[in-house]
């Protein structure tokens, strides 16, 4: 009887609170405010200072794009499809490097109008999907009828995950952006399937190509596999109660991924052209192919890493840590897990990790057993190879699975989940108090007491044998280096720092258990009212992510990543030198460089996790394998791609002239002497049989582009020498090339540009002509005896098709939220029209 009074009590309590006397509405938007507040908070430093989370990583490449790009379009008046600045010429629209018109039109009304809310700052964009994602995580939870206490949880869980956040300092803004719209495909999802109305559907497809148009195509494709998977626990569900109701829930889905494909085919009509091409593709026109297995489970997430759920840096991960090494201040390798690097951590705090088996113990409905299972597929999709049965058979059998790295990718979604099991674990546990407590909560009270004295016991015994435990886990968990050849002493500092690392989130593990299972006990004994439980629930998961996050937003000065783009004296020489060249970046480490595309300065190298694939097995198969063992670069190769100058970090052989030297910054440039001009004749051709014959020829001693040319089928004439041939670049863009030649007899004029069926088209004298696959990576065409005209063009017929298609779905898709729109009820009376349909 006193058990009861005193859940009457908290009823009662709960219902003259301050929060309980608002209007629905009004509770929702005070949560929504309260998680618009915590963003406020978190990222002061980069809204208030207007920063950027940071210079360095993806941020910078995307920079040199967008520059580069826009000074295509600004000097040329085109789109650019193709820039000539990196990799020797490649496209950057199918890869989405770079893209000319934005037709996100949803998503710029929406963040466009958000971003006042963090004062307009610059890259306050990324601080919007962040709290996007929690809003539509929030509206969500509430539309599957949990409380606002629950909601507010499982929102802050997604919108806090620390994996999360980490992408705003790699600079992966698209990845976020698709992150953010996970929550909102599920919550239209639902709507689809509860209304089936025009306007539910219209939301839906719109919702879609919003998703999509966010160009990051791993996650978007995580995204509809998890979308596919809720479609299919719909139907289980419906298909024995009412089987006309689940195959309309099939049809409606189908239709909207579908149209949601068709809004976003402006993008992905080109991506999917390219992605042929790409070395996530097959290289080769019309190839179905992918990665490689080795290469795309490189990133494979080891089941013993699950441990950095409890404590975050159980294997570490990157930091800003320096340490002074040589007389340097060197990086500290702190991630010593079994992947090459990883710069965050798969952490979502202790609390919905807690509160998610809570969740799967007590409350085994319908919907807690689907999200379950999609959190054990996202586990073991990351595991990878560590997991090869099942990947394998999705690698080798699921449609463009095959096209993707980093199976650990994957866990991006597991906040989500997991957040949704967390909160389902709260409203449990509210539940649990509204009821007359019975054994059940008694049980549950004890298995917590226990949980709670085991983890006060490690502790304890931690902090009297912390030597004794350092030395263990340095004789085995610490051991991994990241390549560079430390001393013992260093390396034993190393260990030092990681087992520091470690021990701090032990500790602060433990202290934050205790606090959110001692909520819980009191809460349970009713010891503490329902207000503060929440209170102090909601508060231990935000300074749990918060410690976390705050780790990973180091607000930089917004203009830093192009103050590391100033032009330098190596630059500054090279944007002096008349006519066509290349620069060639001679080093590892520079052969990534992307400042001479910022400069629109054309180099051999550069830096796209997409590159073409033939450019990519050309490097792999001949740029480093030249006849002198001394000097092995493929002179061959690199004077059939006009690199004139060669930018070293010392000296090179005497056959190179040292034109210019920036001894601060060690960088030498050396012109090379036997550089080809952009577009020349050769004296003859080779037809190769076999992509063997071709590197084996390219790699010869006697190979000489400059006479012979090596094609991959009959030409459609012989070629006849003639040393009096000549050939002029007469205008030069990104996506026009014009060549005045003449010559005596026939000719195979070779352009020292990318080979790219998807899009270059040649014509003589206005007449197309055929395009020859040449040396493996170049052009080459046949020209006629006298003088012609030679002009090659970029023009993609696919581009415009689906730019068309594209609006044209966007519009199909604007009407239906408009008549859905119109026959709502509550539409139709503000305009005083009859109740002719509903929504």
């Amino acid at each position: 009887m006193a058990k009861g009074t005193r859940a009457s009590r908290a009823t009662k309590s709960r219902g003259n609170s301050w929060f309980a006397s608002l209007s629905p509405l009004k509770q929702d938007l005070v949560c929504l405010g309260f998680l618009y507040l915590i963003t406020l908070v978190l990222f002061r430093g980069i809204i208030f200072d207007n920063a950027a989370f940071s210079d360095q990583a993806d941020t910078a490449a995307a920079l040199t794009y967008k520059t580069a790009g826009d000074h295509i379009k600004t000097t040329e008046g085109i789109d650019p499809l193709w820039m000539p600045y990196f990799f020797s010429g490649m496209p950057t629209f199918g890869n989405v490097a770079y893209v000319p018109h934005n037709v996100s039109y949803l998503q710029t009304i929406v963040v466009g109008a958000l971003q006042l809310l963090f004062l307009n700052a610059t890259v306050s964009w990324m601080i919007v999907h962040c709290l996007l994602g929690g809003i539509f995580m929030f509206l969500l939870m509430r539309a599957w009828g949990f409380s606002h206490a629950s909601a507010t949880f499982s929102a802050l869980t997604f919108m806090l995950s620390p994996y999360a956040i980490g992408l705003a300092q790699e600079g992966h803004g698209s990845k976020l952006q698709a992150l953010s719209y996970l929550p909102m495909t599920f919550l239209l999802a639902h709507f689809l399937f509860e209304k089936r109305t025009l306007l539910s559907f219209g939301l839906f497809v719109a919702g879609i190509g919003t998703l999509l148009l966010t160009n990051h195509m791993q996650i978007v494709y995580y995204v509809l596999m998890t979308l596919g998977l809720y479609l299919a626990y719909q139907v289980v569900v419906d298909f024995r109660s009412d089987k006309i109701l689940a195959l309309k829930k099939i049809g409606l889905f189908a239709c909207g991924i579908f149209l949601g494909l068709c809004i976003s085919s402006y993008i992905y009509l080109s991506v999917h052209e390219y992605a042929q091409f790409s070395i996530r593709g097959g290289g080769t026109e019309g190839s179905t192919g992918g990665l490689t297995w080795d290469y795309a489970t490189n990133w494979s997430f080891h089941p013993f890493e699950m441990m950095n759920l409890l404590i975050p840096s159980f294997f570490g991960f990157s930091s800003n840590y320096l340490y002074n090494w040589q007389g340097q201040m060197r990086p500290l390798p702190l991630y010593w897990g079994t992947m090459p690097f990883v710069s965050s951590t798969m952490y979502f705090g202790v609390l919905p990790l807690a509160l998610s088996l809570l969740a799967l113990v007590y409350r085994r409905n319908k919907l807690t057993i689907f999200i379950a299972l999609l959190t054990l597929a996202i586990f073991c999709v990351s595991f990878g190879k560590h997991f090869g049965l099942l990947y394998n058979l999705l690698f080798s059998y699921l449609p463009f699975f095959n096209k993707f790295r980093a199976p650990v990718m994957i866990l991006h979604l597991l906040p989500f989940t997991c957040g949704i099991l967390g909160g389902i674990g709260l409203d449990v546990l509210l539940k649990s108090n509204d009821d007359k407590p019975g054994s059940s909560t008694a049980k549950l009270t004890k298995i917590l007491l226990s949980i709670l004295g085991v983890v006060w016991f490690l502790l304890a015994i931690s902090f009297l044998f912390k030597s004794d435990v350092s030395s263990f886990l340095s004789s085995f968990l610490f051991e991994r280096a990241d390549g560079e050849p430390y001393s013992p002493q260093v390396l034993s500092e190393i260990k030092k720092i990681r087992f520091e690392v470690l021990w701090n989130d032990y500790v602060k593990f433990a202290l934050l258990i205790s606090a959110g299972l001692g909520a819980v006990i009191l809460f349970l004994k009713g010891s503490i009212k329902r207000g503060m439980f929440i209170a102090i629930i909601l508060g231990v998961l935000i300074v749990d992510l918060f410690v976390m996050d705050k780790k990973f937003i180091n607000p930089t000065p917004l203009n830093a990543a192009e103050q590391q783009f100033a032009p330098d004296a190596t630059i500054t020489f090279l944007k002096s030198q008349p006519g066509l060249f290349r620069v060639f970046p001679l080093g590892e480490g520079s052969f990534m460089d992307m400042d001479y595309a910022y400069h629109a300065l054309q180099s051999v190298a550069g830096y796209h996790p997409a590159k073409l694939k033939i450019y990519q097995t050309m490097i792999d198969s001949c740029l480093y394998k030249g006849p002198n063992p001394e000097f092995p670069l493929n002179m061959a190769v690199v004077n059939m791609l006009n690199a004139r100058y060669i930018v070293a970090a010392g000296g090179l052989p005497s056959q190179f002239e040292l034109v210019n030297e920036d001894r601060q910054k060690q960088k030498y440039v050396f012109r090379n002497p036997t550089a080809l001009p952009r577009a020349f004749f050769v004296l003859g051709a080779i037809v190769a049989s076999s992509e063997h014959e071709v590197f084996a020829r390219l790699n010869s001693a006697d190979f000489n582009p400059s006479t012979t040319a090596i094609v991959e089928k009959p030409l459609a004439e012989t070629p006849i020498p003639d040393d009096s041939a000549r050939v002029e670049i007469t205008s030069y863009g990104a996506h026009r090339i014009v060549m005045n030649t003449k010559r005596n007899g026939a000719g195979l004029l070779v352009l020292s540009e990318v080979y790219y069926p998807a899009g270059w088209n040649a014509y003589i004298d206005g007449r197309k002509t055929e395009i020859y696959k040449t040396n493996y990576i170049l052009r080459s065409v046949m020209v006629p005896s006298g003088a012609h005209d030679v002009e090659f063009r970029f023009e993609p017929a696919i581009y415009e098709l689906g730019w068309d298609l594209s609006r044209a779905s966007w519009g199909l898709s604007g009407l239906c939220i408009l008549i859905g729109l119109w026959r709502l009820p509550s539409i139709r009376r503000k305009f005083g029209k009859s109740q002719g349909g509903s929504d």
